[in-house]
C-alpha cells in the first residue's frame, strides 16, 4: 500500500510494554518502531529487572521502579497497565497516542504506515469490544466470564491453583443458589454493562486520562470486575463503551462471541488452545490479516520471520 499524502509527523506515541522474558525480543521490538516515541515497560516482578536495563537503555526508555507480581486473568494486569498509562500521562511530553504491547511483540507494518494512520483516524479509539450482556452471545459464553473467582486475585497462589479453587467456589455459590455475576450494575441511575475485548489497544491522550480517573476514583467499577477472569480485558472497554464521550469513537463488535484474536484490532494472534509462536511459515497469513502488529515472536524461533518482515517494510509500505 502506498500513501499519496504528505504528513508533518509531529504525532507523539508512548508505547506501553510488558515484558518477562526474552530481552533480546524487546530490544528488536524497541528498534523496530518509532526512534522518537517514548518506551514505557513494566518488567514483572518475578523477573529480574537488571537483565533488561543493562541491555536496553535510552534517553526514551523508562522502566518503571515499581513492579507488580502479574498473574494471568486477575486484577494484577489491570494494575500494571494502569502503572505504565500513569507513568506515561504524568511525564513531561504530552503524548497524542499510547499502545499497549507485550514484549513479544513486533510490527508488521512500517512505522511510516502507522504513523499516517494514527494521523487519519486521529479522533478514533483504536480498542474494540462486546458488550456481553447480550442475548447473541451463547449462553456457554457468557457462563465464563459470569463466573466468580475470588481466588484470582491471590498473588501466593498459581494459575492452576487459581482456577481450580475458582471452580470449586463457584459450584459452592450454586448451590447456594449465587450462580451467576451480572453482567451490569447501576452507577447513579445509569446502568453500565461489561464489555469484553483485548488488553492491547490504540488510545488517545483524552481517552487515557479519562481511564485514569476511572481507575482511582470509580471503586464501584472495580468491585464489579474484581472477581472476574481477564479484568485486563473489559477495564478500559466498559469504560470507554459506557461513555457518551468515547463510545461512538471506538469499535464496537456485534453478534456472536467472536474468537478473541477477532477482537484484537491491532494485532494477528494464532490461536490454538492458547497462543502459539509465530515462525516463518506464518508469514502469508500475517501479511493478509494487514493487522499492525503480530505476536508471539520468540528469539530463536522467529528470527527468520522477523527478518521477512523486515524485509518487507520499506518507507512506502
Amino acid at each position: 500500500m502506498h500513501f499519496n499524502k504528505i504528513y508533518h509527523y509531529t504525532m507523539k506515541i508512548a508505547y506501553l510494554i510488558s515484558a518477562h522474558t526474552d530481552v533480546e525480543q524487546l530490544k528488536r521490538l524497541i528498534s523496530a518502531l518509532h526512534e522518537d516515541a517514548h518506551y514505557f515497560i513494566h518488567i514483572d516482578k518475578k523477573s529480574p529487572l537488571e537483565d533488561f536495563t543493562r541491555r536496553i537503555s535510552g534517553d526514551n526508555v523508562h522502566f518503571l521502579t515499581e513492579r507488580i507480581d502479574v498473574r494471568w486473568g486477575t486484577w494484577t494486569e489491570v494494575i500494571y497497565q494502569m502503572l505504565l498509562l500513569k507513568a506515561a500521562v504524568d511525564s513531561n511530553v504530552r503524548f497524542d497516542r499510547y499502545f499497549t504491547l507485550s514484549g513479544m511483540d513486533y510490527p508488521v507494518w512500517s512505522n511510516e504506515r502507522i504513523t499516517c494512520y494514527l494521523e487519519d483516524v486521529r479522533d478514533k479509539e483504536l480498542l474494540q469490544g462486546i458488550c456481553m450482556d447480550s442475548d447473541a452471545i451463547a449462553e456457554k459464553q457468557q457462563e465464563r466470564y459470569q463466573r466468580r473467582r475470588p481466588f484470582f486475585n491471590y498473588s501466593f497462589l498459581s494459575n492452576k491453583w487459581n482456577m481450580r479453587l475458582s471452580e470449586i467456589c463457584k459450584d459452592f455459590l450454586g448451590l447456594l443458589g449465587r450462580r451467576n455475576q451480572l453482567f451490569y450494575y447501576d452507577e447513579q441511575g445509569q446502568l453500565v454493562q461489561l464489555y469484553k475485548g483485548s488488553s492491547w489497544w490504540c488510545i488517545t491522550d483524552d481517552l487515557a486520562r479519562f481511564v485514569l480517573e476511572e481507575y482511582e476514583n470509580n471503586t464501584k467499577l472495580k468491585d464489579f470486575l474484581i472477581n472476574s477472569i481477564s479484568q485486563a480485558d473489559s477495564f478500559v472497554q466498559t469504560i470507554a463503551f459506557n461513555s457518551k464521550q468515547f463510545k461512538d469513537k471506538c469499535i464496537l463488535k456485534k453478534g456472536e462471541f467472536p474468537n478473541l484474536s477477532q477482537l484484537n484490532p491491532l494485532h494477528y494472534i494464532k490461536y490454538n488452545q492458547k497462543v502459539q509462536i509465530l515462525t516463518e511459515a506464518d508469514y502469508d497469513n500475517i501479511l493478509a490479516s494487514d493487522k499492525m502488529f503480530c505476536r508471539k515472536i520468540v528469539s530463536g524461533q522467529s528470527d527468520s520471520l522477523v527478518e521477512k518482515l523486515k524485509s518487507h517494510k520499506s518507507p512506502t509500505l
